[in-house]
């Protein structure tokens, strides 16, 4: 081989590799490394940076493994080798930098707890940005939008949390809008729904009985239905429009669990899309709701949107 054409392979082999967002893909991957290949994953999330700087036999040694157990860790993300893993990594260092560090230094227990779980969310909500399917969640906020009434559907802790933050998002629009974690409930609601309305289902798992029922009973009814959860689950397979997110859960149990993270931020996404839809009309519900509460002295002004001047004018006429 010559040495233009080694250096054409190799270019070629490090595009490859910088395709790779590792950092998600450890994420993903966790669960399945074996305790060995785990330590070399500890080693390398305690601190990106300095991984990128060590040499295979330095990798080994913190973690107390085998060289031949850090190629095999470096296989299991994708990477034909260790300096494919380091490009990679490095890579991603690059373009997602400000979501995986802080230039805080802690050295305290809450410091450290902190630290976990900010960047566990931050590495939860970029990693869901890279799997999303913006065609879908352009047809799901379509949907939503020209929608005369959602229902939204979570059981559990967590789903049931975001299926009440997703109404909070929705209702200021001014569409009715109404969130069920009981199972007979979900069922009851979907029974009375029809085409012009929509569901919006959440569900980490996906495998969640009464909610995936309840997404059934109103498909048929004509209903369209949204569902935010794994993909290649029954709710996937109930829903109209499938939203898929797929988020690693951590090993320590003591820990929230990052999929919540993603979620928000994808209700976040179709709250503010369905919002730009509906264009002066969701305006108009908002600032009535804005100005409310601002005339009880809650609202928190900003530079564009502050109703001081307007009440004082009212205040002034009345």
């Amino acid at each position: 081989m010559t040495d233009g054409l080694k250096a054409r392979t190799a270019r070629a082999n490090a595009g490859k590799a910088a395709a790779i967002d590792i950092v998600s893909r450890l994420q993903r991957v966790d669960q399945d490394l074996s305790p060995a290949e785990r330590r070399v994953a500890d080693i390398v999330t305690s601190d990106y940076e300095a991984a990128t700087r060590l040499t295979i036999a330095e990798l080994a040694d913190r973690a107390d493994v085998s060289q031949p157990t850090v190629t095999r860790f470096c296989r299991s993300l994708g990477c034909a080798s260790f300096t494919e893993f380091k490009i990679s990594l490095a890579t991603t260092l690059t373009v997602a930098s400000a979501y995986l560090k802080s230039e805080r230094v802690f050295d305290d227990d809450a410091g450290q707890i902190a630290r976990t779980v900010m960047i566990r969310a931050a590495s939860a909500v970029r990693e869901c940005l890279d799997q999303i399917d913006t065609a879908l969640i352009g047809k799901a906020i379509e949907a939503i939008a020209a929608s005369r009434r959602i229902d939204i559907y979570g059981q559990g802790g967590g789903s049931a949390a975001m299926a009440e933050d997703a109404k909070l998002r929705f209702f200021r629009l001014g569409i009715p809008v109404s969130a069920y974690s009981d199972g007979h409930q979900q069922r009851m609601s979907a029974a009375t729904l029809g085409p012009g309305d929509s569901v919006l289902a959440i569900s980490n798992s996906g495998r969640s009985k009464p909610v995936i029922e309840a997404v059934e009973i109103a498909r048929s009814f004509g209903a369209i239905t949204v569902a935010v959860t794994r993909p290649g689950t029954p709710l996937a397979a109930a829903a109209d429009i499938v939203i898929a997110v797929t988020i690693a859960e951590g090993p320590d149990v003591m820990m929230p669990t990052p999929s919540r993270y993603a979620h928000m931020a994808v209700i976040d996404t179709l709250a503010a899309g369905v919002a730009k839809r509906m264009g002066a009309r969701a305006r108009e519900s908002l600032r009535r709701v804005r100005y409310t509460q601002a005339r009880i002295g809650i609202a928190i002004p900003t530079p564009s949107t502050d109703p001081t001047p307007v009440m004082r004018e009212q205040e002034t006429g009345e």
